[in-house]
């Protein structure tokens, strides 16, 4: 019986019947040392509490121990009373835990006190219970008593779940999830065995960082940046996984000229405030996000490269070959197992924001930010609140200013909206005024057809191949080897054997753990993304700084319209 799936029509096939589009996986799943691991818990549709609008909610994933509360209510303790009154009928009470390391302290006054940041959420101390406090309940708690509350004081509009974010990468292995059952970190797995490797399910992507020798140059880039029209490179920060050793990906000092930027400012303040809050909960310290990739966090006692291990660095060399004369600002929010929450997400853009306004203020045009690239998200509670999220705001704040954000659409093969590529228009499909944020769903090796795993929906804006790409990644050797070993009692099992002296080569299969090749072909919309912010970022190179916000605004959305342009030409678009 041959099965054939809705997304396998060309791109821009208008005879599908919306009506018949999958909204799987309506229900997420992680395994428990997933959930255990990041702090975190599902909300259930069929037993979490209606919320006040009395709508259902939607599966979502989020911590267990925290919400989201912007800064200025922080700092107010009558606020935090407040809400902790309200919260008393459950049991519940918030506790404010701010990091007083140096470098949060000499960066708060500059972060905006709209930022959201993690406030605890903990079981009374004069309370008896069996069970740790749910967020959600406390959420909805807060949203009912809202008529209680001076709103020049409290908001409750403005709390929200810390939702988990995940790398939007198609996922083979165990070392991620355990068990390899998981088709992507949002997915129930009912399309296989994850994507394709398993004995029981469809084949909807190829390669899942999978190795291969690559016999192309390294791309050019423009010796001498003042001879670009800005008289600088066009930026593209990435927010994702970090970065690893790649000859192609030189940094500074090594490199007057790098291809990659990274920030220690920006790693210290996100790994303190992970770090305050996850010791005031009573859990271990998380692993510190340095700038640069790690591979074998989860399971080091076996060797194993992290399945999303490497991702940050994939992502990073899609950008260089479709605009070699870009510099990459490299910031580090995910964990090896490609996630983790909207709380660094927020972090990341209001640091970006800051950095750019202060490149503007004091005439530092080579720390100004052109693109952001957002290979990441998450499926939301409810879709009814997109557009008023705090995440659509912090994106909205750098739009204004002319930088593009390029988002992933998702690999859940469903027109569920994922945030925050979703937020680029209203569910409906109209426009919402941000029309320098583009939602990326991805094509196949061809460019003509969806890859079978894509999201899709009226809210993806932009289409570029991200099934069987192949990039760069950094130079690792795992524990893993070749399934197939032919026995040779004459040949030396020598990584590296001397020419000439008579050793025989061992006899093998592929050992896709060894990445020592430094590319590998990978599938997912966060490799259809960095396509598209490559593109863009070419498109930017060529036009000159604006010396206005206005100007700049024009700038960003003339190269879009540009890039669209050239999507089509390749005949990717929808």
């Amino acid at each position: 019986m041959e099965i054939r799936l809705p997304a396998e029509t060309k791109v821009g096939d208008g005879t599908r019947d919306p009506a018949s589009r999958g909204r799987v996986p309506e229900f997420l799943g992680l395994p428990a040392d997933v959930l255990v691991r990041h702090r975190a818990r599902l909300l259930d549709p069929s037993t979490a509490v209606v919320g006040p609008s009395g709508r259902r909610v939607e599966s979502t994933v989020y911590r267990a121990d925290t919400l989201l509360l912007p800064l200025r209510q922080a700092l107010l303790p009558d606020v935090i009373e407040r809400y902790n009154k309200a919260l008393e009928p459950l049991g519940f009470e918030l506790k404010v835990v701010l990091p007083d390391t140096p470098t949060w302290c000499k960066a708060r006054d500059r972060l905006s006190p709209d930022l959201q940041i993690p406030i605890l959420l903990l079981s009374r101390e004069d309370r008896l219970s069996d069970r740790a406090p749910d967020p959600w309940a406390a959420l909805v708690a807060l949203r009912r008593s809202m008529a209680g509350f001076d709103a020049a004081e409290a908001d409750v509009d403005v709390i929200e779940l810390e939702h988990l974010v995940a790398a939007a990468a198609v996922e083979v292995g165990g070392a991620p999830f355990g068990n390899g059952s998981v088709a992507s970190p949002f997915g129930n797995g009912s399309f296989g065995m994850p994507f394709g490797n398993g004995s029981a399910g469809l084949s909807l992507a190829t390669g899942a960082r999978n190795p291969v020798r690559v016999f192309v140059p390294e791309p050019k880039r423009c010796g001498d940046p003042k001879q670009l029209p800005a008289g600088r490179r066009p930026v593209v920060a990435v927010l994702d996984t970090g970065i690893g050793d790649h000859p192609w990906l030189t940094l500074a000092p090594a490199d007057p000229d790098p291809v990659i930027e990274v920030s220690e400012e920006f790693q210290t303040l996100l790994s303190d405030q992970e770090a305050a809050v996850a010791l005031a909960s009573g859990a271990p310290e998380p692993p510190r996000l340095t700038p640069f990739e790690e591979r074998d966090v989860i399971q080091p006692l076996l060797g194993l490269t992290d399945s999303v291990a490497g991702h940050g660095t994939f992502v990073a060399g899609l950008v260089f070959q479709n605009c070699p004369d870009a510099r990459i600002l490299s910031l580090r929010v995910l964990h090896t197992d490609g996630i983790g929450s909207d709380a660094s997400v927020l972090l990341a853009l209001e640091w970006l924001h800051d950095r750019h306004k202060a490149a503007l203020t004091d005439n530092r045009p080579e720390e100004l930010i052109d693109v952001v690239s957002l290979s990441l998200g998450f499926y939301p509670e409810a879709s009814n609140q997109l557009i008023s999220s705090r995440l659509a705001r912090a994106v909205k704040k750098l739009t204004d200013l002319g930088v593009a954000v390029v988002a992933a659409a998702g690999n859940d093969a469903t027109t569920r909206p994922f945030v925050p590529a979703a937020m680029a228009l209203n569910t409906d499909g109209s426009n919402n005024g941000n029309e320098l944020l583009v939602a990326v769903g991805a094509l196949n090796a061809s460019g003509r057809t969806v890859a079978a795993f894509s999201n899709e929906g009226d809210w993806v804006t932009c289409w570029a191949p991200g099934n069987a790409v192949v990039s760069t990644v950094p130079l690792w050797e795992g524990a893993e080897g070749p399934d197939v070993v032919v026995p040779d009692p004459d040949a030396e099992l020598e990584a590296e054997p001397a020419s000439g002296n008579g050793q025989k080569r061992p006899r093998t299969g592929p050992d896709n753990d060894d990445l020592r090749t430094g590319f590998a072909v990978w599938a997912g919309t966060s490799f259809a993304t960095p396509v598209v912010a490559g593109i863009l970022a070419g498109c930017l190179a060529d036009r000159p700084d604006g010396k206005t916000d206005e100007e700049r605004f024009e700038r960003a959305r003339a190269a879009l319209a540009e890039t669209r342009a050239k999507l089509a030409e390749n005949k990717w678009h929808n």
